[in-house]
């Protein structure tokens, strides 16, 4: 494997979270369930009372279904279809971490999205002269929102603050990049 690509795979594999958390949870519940109805078969054939529901009291209710009221029969297909919906999304939803990642000729970066936002908060202090306390940052997926709360009596120039934000953010060459926002708060705090 070359190493452009190998820094790329374990940029990925840092910047990603696995997906084995959901399919080990699934694959316990599923044994769980399959050891419960083993449990109940064998109790069953060896004639002794069931646990919670003997298997042939399952076969009738599964049987029997269709003649139980609309309303509950809608209800449970329901519940089942938005279980069955929220783990197709979980399987195919890109799981990014907090984590952003730079490949240069012969190193591979990462950088977890709480530094960023400590670089974007200094910055914004520094270019509106103000307390790193008044500044607050949020790093999404492909945004960084930073909220500035001014001293009650001094102007803040919010171009400013957004040129030196922006600098800051151009000089990164991490992926997924950023694109930054800038809010002054219309409400100050007393220094």
């Amino acid at each position: 494997m070359s190493t452009p690509a190998l820094y790329r795979r374990a940029v990925r594999r840092e910047t990603h979270s696995p997906r084995s958390t959901l399919a080990i949870a699934i694959a316990i519940i599923l044994a769980l369930v399959l050891a419960w109805l083993g449990t109940e078969s064998v109790l069953a054939a060896i004639g002794q009372p069931a646990l919670l529901v003997a298997p042939k009291d399952i076969v009738t209710a599964v049987l029997t279904a269709a003649t139980a009221p609309a309303p509950l029969l809608v209800a449970i297909g329901a519940v089942a279809a938005i279980i069955g919906l929220v783990l197709i999304v979980l399987s195919l939803a890109p799981a990014r971490q907090g984590r952003r990642g730079s490949i240069a000729d012969r190193t591979a970066a990462v950088v977890d999205d709480r530094v960023i936002a400590q670089s974007l908060a200094r910055v914004a202090s520094y270019a509106g002269d103000i307390d790193p306390s008044q500044v607050s940052v949020s790093v999404g997926a492909r945004s960084a929102r930073v909220d500035v709360t001014p001293t009650s009596g001094r102007r803040v120039d919010q171009r400013e603050i957004q040129q030196a934000v922006d600098a800051e953010v151009a000089s990164y060459d991490y992926r997924p990049a950023l694109r930054a926002k800038v809010r002054v708060s219309s409400k100050g705090t007393v220094a």
